[in-house]
């Protein structure tokens, strides 16, 4: 599991809250921090002020469970575990120890319980045999604290803002409820100083000024084990994305999801974790595999319709749905969970099919509706078109929804026709894939290679279809092509890149891989290819592994993508290593993990790491939570991918 203390550096904790829910974070120090619960993805809150656990044992005087709040006595140091979406804190101070596990819920098939915009509590004390827990919550319902109020319920307390608009994003209520509750402090001005809990008035009333926080306390025995759930409810549209939430077909407020959460409390905790049990490796490889689904509470947007998206890079980048060595990743986790929801944006994006048969780069700026033609379009990227072609595929593939097959074929025909025209010849220069910046042109081996992955896809589009078309001299030509650029060691780059080997020349194979479809080229050279890749690559840089590189090792500096490594890519590729026998592979994967680690990215990914210093690239800004964080799922999802397989033979034999 991976583990840090109070002392250690990280960019973000790991994320709770349900798909398309937004999410708060805890860090090492027992902060909420990040939050981005109420449709403020691109501005998240960056700590809960007066957000504390307090602990008064019996048997002495009373601490809080983190680090930094110097108004109280604390824990004398915090061991912090984080396997998505669970997270582990142990504090002690003198011989009391304090357990803290918190969570949401994820439950493979299981929408409605996947989508719950709530994070659950529960806390143990070991060294005393009684007291109180004292946990202390800010209200911050509302873009202003003009209105806001605290509201007692049952158990808890509920926050709302008497002055919130329809058009603040941040309309809506939040709850904080417990299984047994003592006392309840349900509004005091969190800007006073408090040193002792038992002095705090209780004063409800709506906030009339700027200066006000409201917060409330909830007190609770800790003869056992305690129980505590946060929940959240906002129901205004943003100017950015005018929808609701997934959330909204179930619920009608805070308090009907904290009510519904903690009375499930033990069954979603147990479900949540059956699947990372059945997750089948082990060590860093597990916790790595796991902790990359994390940004399906960071980053993904489903509304109420079951619209269903991801940010490419939440803060920094927010525009939904971008493909191109981007979704593909992402998505992979989604195909394991919930397929339904792939369908949904794949029926999405197939709408936005420009009328040429031009498959778009993304859904839109923090939106569903406004599809763009790339970030560096005009000229449109090449690699897009055969991008969707094994988007539709591999749901096919996994799935076998014919229907679904049959409702998008005529798109999907209408971009292969497009790509016949463009993709096959390369890139005409610059800004034109992927590698948006880079001044490619002509034959490439990355388009290459997904121009032959998207044949062989198609063709078996078109049987599943009964339509048959006849591809194969297409195929063999671009084989051919392909064998042509292979130097007697590796794929080449592009034109006048002749002597570097690219990370992604073979990127092709990795989708061909995956869903079973024959080579794109002789199994022997991509093998090679591979190898070098793993020699030269490999070796570069002692933190990650950089996209080109010349054979005597210097990295090529021709734009940031060239230097930096792409994460995502580089487990791809070690996936694709391994899956060819090539065992070294793994070293690759681990090493690039082990810099994600080291530098607290575990659940903040970036696109790009500078393989000068193992840090985010910060050209520009850097991508946030960047959505192909999840690659390494395609470990799983190839074994998804066999079973199915495996079953339509069985049956067919019965």
């Amino acid at each position: 599991m991976v583990t840090y203390t109070d002392k250690d550096k990280i960019s973000s904790g790991v994320p709770l809250g349900g798909i398309g829910a937004g999410k708060i974070e805890i860090d090492n120090k027992a902060r909420i921090i990040n939050v981005t619960i109420a449709n403020n993805w691109i501005n998240p809150i960056k700590e809960l002020k007066n957000f504390f656990i307090y602990v008064k044992p019996d048997e002495g005087e009373g601490f809080i469970l983190q680090k930094g709040l110097s108004l109280f006595p604390q824990v004398e140091r915090i061991i912090y575990e984080g396997l998505y979406p669970f997270v582990f804190i142990k504090g002690r101070r003198k011989d009391i120890e304090v357990n803290l596990t918190a969570f949401s819920s994820l439950i493979p098939h299981d929408l409605r319980n996947s989508t719950l915009p709530a994070v659950g509590f529960k806390i143990r004390v070991n060294g005393s045999k009684g007291g109180y827990i004292a946990i202390s919550m800010p209200n911050i319902v509302g873009s202003t604290k003009i209105g806001r109020i605290n509201e007692r319920v049952k158990n808890g307390v509920i926050f709302k803002n008497m002055k919130a608009n329809d058009y603040d994003p941040a309309k809506g209520d939040i709850t904080l409820i417990s299984e047994e509750v003592d006392r309840v402090i349900v509004q005091y001005d969190a800007n006073e100083i408090v040193t002792n809990l038992d002095k705090v008035k209780d004063n409800p009333h709506e906030v009339s000024g700027l200066r006000e926080i409201p917060a409330s306390i909830l007190f609770t025995p800790y003869e056992r084990e305690v129980k505590f759930v946060l929940s959240w409810y906002f129901i205004s549209k943003h100017v950015f994305y005018p929808y609701g939430h997934y959330y909204q077909n179930f619920f009608s407020n805070s308090l009907e999801v904290a009510k519904y959460f903690l009375e499930n409390f033990d069954y979603l905790e147990r479900k949540t974790r059956e699947w990372q049990d059945q997750i089948d490796f082990n060590g860093w490889l597990k916790d790595a595999i796991i902790n990359s689904a994390y940004i399906l509470s960071t980053s993904t947007w489903l509304d109420e319709k079951g619209r269903f998206s991801i940010f490419e890079a939440p803060t920094n980048f927010p525009y939904q749905g971008t493909i191109g060595t981007c979704y593909e990743f992402g998505s992979l986790p989604i195909l394991y969970f919930f397929p339904e929801l792939e369908k949904s944006f794949l029926s999405l994006l197939s709408t936005y099919i420009r009328e040429d048969g031009y498959v778009p780069h993304d859904l839109g700026y923090c939106s569903l509706d406004s599809p763009t033609d790339g970030t560096t379009a005009p000229p449109k990227w090449k690699d897009l078109n055969p991008t969707y072609i094994l988007l539709i595929y591999r749901y096919y593939k996994i799935t076998g929804d014919i229907e679904f097959l049959k409702s998008v074929y005529e798109k999907v025909k209408k971009a292969f026709e497009w790509e016949l025209k463009f993709s096959r010849y390369g890139l005409e220069g610059k800004m034109d894939s992927a590698f948006d910046v880079t001044p490619i042109k002509g034959v490439n081996s990355y388009t290459l290679s997904l121009y032959i992955a998207s044949l062989l896809a198609m063709r078996e589009i078109s049987k599943a279809i009964g339509d048959n078309l006849n591809l194969d001299e297409k195929i063999k030509e671009a084989k051919e092509t392909f064998e042509k650029i292979f130097n007697g060691k590796y794929f080449i780059a592009w034109e006048g890149m002749e002597d570097a080997v690219f990370l992604a020349q073979v990127f092709g194979e990795w989708w061909t891989t995956l869903l079973g479809l024959e080579p794109i080229a002789d199994e022997e050279k991509i093998r090679s290819a591979l190898r070098w890749i793993i020699k030269v690559n490999g070796n570069a840089s002692k933190y990650c592994t950089p996209n080109l590189v010349k054979e005597d090792g210097k990295i090529v500096s021709l734009s940031p993508q060239t230097y930096s490594s792409w994460p995502r890519l580089v487990f791809a590729i070690c996936w694709l290593s391994i899956e060819k026998g090539i065992s070294e592979g793994l070293q690759l994967c681990e090493k690039e993990w082990q810099n994600l680690v080291s530098h607290g990215l575990v659940w903040d990914q970036p696109s790009r790491i500078n393989s000068f210093n193992g840090l985010p690239d910060p050209v520009v800004s850097y991508l946030d939570h960047y959505i192909g964080s999840p690659s390494l799922w395609s470990f799983i999802v190839k074994k998804l991918i066999n079973a199915k397989k495996e079953n339509k033979e069985h049956e067919a034999m019965s």
